[in-house]
Parts: C-alpha cells; structure tokens; sequence
C-alpha cells in the first residue's frame, strides 16, 4: 500500500470518520481507521459498533495511487499528525510487520499498526425503498430538537430523537421529560411507507456536523435495528434505541389562556441577564411575572442580591401570573428559533410553558415550570 494525498482532503475525511470512534469501546481493533486503497480510491472507515461511518476519496482526488492494499491505523494520533504535519503532500507506504511510514519531505512518522484480520465485519446495507431529503431540511430539524434530549441513560428512549413519517407528514421529537422540541414538516412527496423510528442522540448529533447545507440529497436507507444515511461520499450508519417512543402529543396543549407575544432577543437576553443571580446552578431558577401589557424576569440569590428587569409585550389576558422555569432549558429553546418574535403559551403557573415562533409554525417547544413553594 503506497499513496501519495493533499493534506487538506485527507484532513476533512478523517474530521468526519472519527466521530464513529467510541470513547468506552471494549474492542481495542475498534480504536482503530481501516484505510483500504484501491484503483479507483481510497476508502476510510470507522466503527465503535454502534456508529459507523465510511469515507470514500475518489482517484481523482489523490495525487498518486502506487500501490493497493489496506491497513488500520490507530485513531489516536492520526487525526493530529495529519493536521501538524508541515507540508500539504503526504506519502503512505506500507512497510513490514504491519508498520505505515508516513511522511513528507522533511518529516515522518513510523506507527505500529492492527492486524487487519482481526477487524470485525461491519456492513453497510442499503434497504429497497430509500427516502429522500434535502440536508438543509435534516440539519436544520435536529438543530431545532436534539437539544432536548435526554442524558440519563436509565431512561434510555429519552435519550435518542424520534422520527415518524406517515404519507408527506415528517415529525421530529425530542424530550428528557422536562422539556420537549417537536418539529413537524410537510413533505413534497408522499412516501409510502410509515416510519416510526428512535434514533440515538450522540449520533444524530454526530450527523448534523457531517451535513453542510449543499442542497445536495441525503439518501435514508431505514431497517428495523438501524438506520444508513447516504451524503456526498459519506455512509453514516447508526444502530437505533429498541422499543416504542412515548405518545407526546398529549403533552401539548391545545388551548391557552394566556397568549403572550415577546421580541426574542429581548426576552432571551433578559432572561440570559437574570440567570446570572439564580439560585440553583443545577435548575437557573427565573421568574416570569406577567401583568396585563407588562413582563417582569427576576432571579435572587440570598448569599448574593436579586435582579429584575422589565419589558414590554403584548398579551390576550389582563389578569396577573407569576410562574418560574429554568433559565437553562428557556435559553436552549430560544437559541434555535430564528425569527425576531415568539409566542410564550401559558394556562397556569403549574402547567407547561409553549413556546412557539410567531412566524413559522413547524416548531413546538414545551417547558415544565418550576415550583418553588
């Protein structure tokens, strides 16, 4: 095996590959970035067994293909070698005893390798029926829900995205109980089968930094145990949570009493301001009191003072509400809406707090209060 690569595509390649290597893998082999060279490319791949990414540089884009072969090179050190490495052409050769020299003409590193035998078989299987999306779509509705999921692996449904497409319906939810994000998109096509799938956080997340808003097609190849995206030159396959997500929909009110519309950027930073004289470092306790066209945010802390501040809104109802939440969960909320006014729904101090964009009704925000009696 003996190549020769610009830095910089070899660079992004192994950015994008390393996100499949685990950091509590009990497979040592798994630490490791199969590279298999061919004719017509090279190809990297990695895998923890849960997540599995594969990586394909087409011939065109390597300067000389001298001779085929593979080998897997510890991930450790690779992705830094790369990125330090002085000069922008970098040779790989294959020596002896499972050894890859890799060089320049002014330096070079010489790493033990994993014997390629031992490597698992992982494969990458395409389904009959793929569905079809357009990345800006798939980035933009996890940017707006996985936030909200959960990192408490006892309550291990929580803790991925779900995804549900029934005819030109598309539905994307996340929730740790507490909070919850639902994205809901029409489609352009009808797709014939129904989906109904719970895809893990640390992945989805994953994936969004891969998609780079292109408008280029990502190919979703869906089976009952995992899921294949299909993007570029990238096959991004992931294992999915086993077991039927929670019927959310009940969750969200249809009816409110009080209809609040707020600019955005100043409750969000009016909020952001409060936070830093809330109680609790775990919850950021902020309060919300609402009378008639008139909105206080407060937070107070004993050892330290208390702060408010008032604004100006817009509201259905006169009558006067005192309710408290978590600064954190708000301020996460707020962060991915992208229009300049929201809309606070609210029934009761002790009930659910929705938060929705004015302008784009495709997004849902959900936040339970907080009792502080």
């Amino acid at each position: 095996m003996k190549f020769v690569i610009d830095k910089n595509i070899l660079l992004e390649a192994l950015t994008n590959v390393t996100r499949a290597i685990g950091t509590r893998t009990t497979i040592p082999i798994l630490n490791g970035i199969k590279f298999d060279l061919t004719n017509d490319g090279l190809s990297l791949f990695a895998s923890d067994s849960e997540l599995s990414i594969r990586i394909k540089i087409p011939e065109k884009d390597i300067k000389k293909i001298e001779q085929p072969g593979s080998i897997i090179i510890s991930s450790k050190f690779i992705l830094d070698i790369i990125r330090k490495m002085p000069s922008d052409i970098i040779t790989f050769a294959l020596e002896d005893n499972n050894k890859i020299k890799i060089y320049t003409d002014n330096n070079e590193y010489n790493l033990n390798c994993y014997d390629l035998a031992d490597y698992p078989n992982i494969s990458l299987d395409e389904s009959k029926e793929p569905i079809t999306l357009k990345d800006e779509l798939i980035k933009n509705m996890i940017n707006e829900t996985s936030y909200a999921v959960s990192t408490q692996e006892a309550r291990l449904l929580f803790t991925g995205v779900n995804l549900k497409i029934a005819g030109n319906s598309l539905e994307c939810i996340a929730t740790d109980s507490y909070r919850l994000s639902k994205k809901s998109i029409t489609l352009d096509n009808i797709i014939s089968t129904t989906i109904n799938i719970i895809i893990p956080g640390r992945s989805i997340n994953e994936l969004e930094k891969i998609l780079t808003n292109d408008g280029e097609d990502v190919i979703m190849h869906i089976f009952t145990n995992k899921i294949l995206f299909k993007y570029k030159n990238i096959e991004f396959q992931t294992n999915l949570l086993s077991g039927q997500y929670p019927d959310t929909n009940h969750f969200i009110p249809s009816e409110f009493s009080y209809i609040i519309n707020i600019d955005l950027k100043q409750f969000n930073d009016a909020v952001d301001r409060a936070s830093l004289l809330a109680q609790s470092k775990d919850k950021n306790i902020v309060r919300m009191e609402i009378n008639d066209k008139t909105m206080v945010v407060s937070s107070s802390a004993s050892e330290i003072g208390k702060t408010e501040e008032t604004l100006t809104i817009e509201s259905n109802n006169k009558e006067k509400i005192d309710i408290a939440f978590s600064s954190r969960y708000m301020l996460e909320a707020l962060k991915v809406i992208k229009d300049n006014n929201i809309l606070l729904l609210i029934n009761a101090d002790d009930k659910p707090i929705v938060i929705k964009s004015v302008e784009d009704e495709s997004l849902t925000q959900l936040i339970l209060p907080v009792k502080t009696y």
